[in-house]
Order: structure tokens, then C-alpha cells, then sequence
């Protein structure tokens, strides 16, 4: 799990938190990684969920702290549906 955190933090840093992230509602893909999986079934997958359901602005950077609690998140989720503990 650890190795997926890593990966999670990483998806979030480079591909959402950013103010205006490229390819912005086509940065996520639907398979491939479970965090992906998560950030869809979570609205964290692009900064129009986040802005929608999350009440998240657009246009203006995600900060670390908002983006640790984006991961714990998105890591509960995918702890729930493997069945395991993180």
C-alpha cells in the first residue's frame, strides 16, 4: 500500500493540484491503477469534480495540506474495496 500512496501523491501533486493542470477532465484515466479508480469514484479525477463536489476552486493551486487529505482519502477508499488494512 505504501507504493500506491506514493503513486497517489504523486497523480495529485503533478496532474491536479497544480492551478490550471494541462489536459484538465482528461488527465484521469478510468483503469489501469487502482488510484485512478479511486480519484473517479471519489469526484477527486479532475478540478471540475473537485470544484463540483468538493468546493474546490478552480484556477488556483491545491496546497500540500489539502493534497495530504486528498490522498488519505482516495487511500481509504481503495483500503475499503481490497478488503485489506492500510
Amino acid at each position: 500500500m505504501e507504493t500506491i500512496r506514493r503513486h497517489a501523491e504523486d497523480f495529485i501533486r503533478t496532474r491536479l493540484a497544480p492551478a490550471n493542470p494541462p489536459n484538465d477532465g482528461r488527465q484521469t484515466p478510468m483503469r489501469g491503477h487502482p488510484v485512478f479508480k479511486a480519484q473517479h469514484a471519489c469526484a477527486c479525477c479532475c478540478r471540475g469534480c473537485l470544484a463540483k463536489w468538493w468546493k474546490v476552486p478552480r484556477g488556483t493551486e491545491i496546497p500540500p495540506e489539502r493534497q495530504v487529505r486528498i490522498v488519505d482519502f482516495l487511500m481509504a477508499w481503495i483500503v475499503r474495496e481490497a478488503g485489506c488494512s492500510g
